[in-house]
């Protein structure tokens, strides 16, 4: 069989480099493996590279881009290339394939092997190729990879961004595999670093913080396009003692949940989805459920957390200036804000208003973002006290709340 070329359409880059040397180690002598985390820029690969097939996280492919989701987009779009998609769930496969992909593949869970899964998955590949009509990509030569430069040179000018993709994330080091809680357990187990691993350096200062802040109690972040990449990027490289964390990003329904499932293996903080009555514990992680505004309550000498249906703010539920505005209130000088990229100026009001109470804000840059929506609007409306690019977030971050 000849090589083969496969675009990986997969949000965590460690799971992205993973996937795609298991595929290479499988596949015919000569296949190429092009990775995409960026639903923005994913068009412009697809008709720079045109694979014969494409495997896709079924977490991305519900994204919504242009009022369309990708799935059925993209199943529409190019009917000559199959997709593949693989998920957590067995549910989903009756959703995944009648959006139009050729196969649904369950991924196990983070305690079982992934041998059979690869196996599979390169089976399944074989299967679709065998069907794919993709004519052969005259731009990409034999064992060459799509680079940036070629494939941002192949951009249609308008309604794109050519923004460099966020900085690799470092897989986080874990203890042993151990029985995972449940996701809606209320008081997860603190997770260690294991003695073997070792003790991050104290941060160099990105910025001269203000003086006379309070300790800081509460880190709570916003995000939307691009944020699920944004958030593993900067909560792979955070380490203990941190205060609680508050997250509200953009994101369907059990979708969040299974974010959060992701986060929580890669990092060495304890991530889960947010639920009514959560008590915010220090090195934890709480992503806000989608369909429900997350908002922060002192109760005595704890921070609580609550989540409920409500009307969308600026479109979205769970809303970021839901959040912040909560934070404000309860919290005030006490919390660390920070926004990241994202559409839209949903959290600029609600950040504003946190540092009006005395919080230091942090905002990604320009550069940085996948979209700069939101944190420009907080930054032009006075709410970002410093923008940081997103691989010295987590240093600003440990930096600030320490």
């Amino acid at each position: 069989m000849q090589g083969l070329r496969i675009l990986l359409i997969e949000n965590s880059i460690y799971f992205q480099d993973t996937c795609a040397q298991e595929l290479l180690k499988r596949l015919p002598a000569g296949s190429l493996v092009e990775k995409n985390a960026d639903p923005v820029d994913v068009k412009a690969k697809i008709q720079l590279f045109r694979p014969m097939v494409i495997i896709m996280n079924f977490a991305m492919s519900v994204i919504t881009m242009d009022g369309n989701q990708l799935l059925p987009s993209f199943a529409s779009q190019y009917p000559h290339i199959p997709i593949i998609t693989y998920g957590l769930m067995d549910t989903s496969k009756k959703t995944a394939l009648s959006f139009g992909a050729f196969a649904y593949l369950k991924k196990p869970g983070p305690e079982q092997s992934l041998e059979g899964f690869y196996e599979e998955l390169v089976r399944l590949t074989a299967d679709a190729a065998a069907a794919s009509t993709s004519a052969p990509s005259t731009n990409v030569g034999p064992g060459a990879m799509v680079t940036k430069e070629l494939w941002t040179a192949a951009m249609p000018k308008k309604g794109w961004l050519p923004l460099a993709p966020p900085t690799p994330a470092a897989p986080a080091v874990q203890s042993e595999p151990a029985a995972a809680a449940p996701i809606t357990q209320p008081t997860p187990p603190i997770k260690t670093i294991p003695p073997s691993a070792p003790t991050p350096e104290e941060p160099k200062p990105i910025f001269i913080p203000a003086a006379n802040k309070q300790a800081i109690q509460l880190i709570a972040i916003g995000s939307s396009t691009g944020g699920t990449e944004a958030l593993s990027s900067i909560l792979t490289h955070l380490r203990p003692p941190l205060p609680g964390i508050v997250i509200v990003q953009h994101i369907p329904p059990m979708f969040s949940r299974l974010l959060a499932q992701r986060l929580n293996d890669e990092c060495v903080l304890t991530v889960k989805e947010g639920a009514t009555g959560d008590i915010v514990r220090p090195g934890h992680v709480y992503i806000a459920p989608g369909n429900k505004h997350m908002t922060v309550h002192r109760c005595g000498g704890q921070i609580m957390l609550d989540c409920s249906p409500g009307e969308p703010v600026h479109s979205c539920c769970p809303s970021v200036d839901v959040l912040f505005d909560s934070v404000a209130q309860e919290i005030g000088a006490g919390a660390l804000g920070v926004i990241l990229t994202g559409m839209g100026k949903d959290g600029a009001e609600g950040l504003l208003h946190m540092r009006q109470k005395g919080s230091p804000t942090l905002g990604q840059d320009q550069q940085s973002c996948i979209v700069y929506g939101m944190p420009k609007a907080a930054f032009d409306s006075g709410a970002v006290e410093h923008q940081v690019s997103l691989r010295d977030m987590p240093r600003a971050i440990t930096q600030t709340a320490r």
